[in-house]
């Protein structure tokens, strides 16, 4: 007995292109969708922004190679 509340049976080249177009057609309306949204709010370019700035200084910060080397610079003792 099978726990699986759907059936296992292969389906039809008609029903996979159907489930194909409909993921596209999903796909398109998201993608339009935040466009818009884009587009039409200042808010959302605003939060764009901010969010690129910070992937930006993190990705940087990951691949700097010499990170260690200038992170924590000690400084000498001051003379006087």
């Amino acid at each position: 007995m099978s726990i699986s509340p759907f059936s296992a049976r292969p389906a039809s080249p008609e029903g996979e292109r159907r489930r194909a177009r409909l993921a596209l057609l999903i796909a398109t309306a998201g993608i339009a969708a935040t466009l818009l949204a884009y587009t039409l709010a200042p808010g959302v370019r605003h939060a764009v922004g901010h969010a690129a700035h910070s992937v930006k200084h993190a990705v940087s910060h990951t691949l700097d190679p010499d990170r260690g080397k200038h992170a924590h610079a000690v400084k000498p003792p001051a003379k006087g």
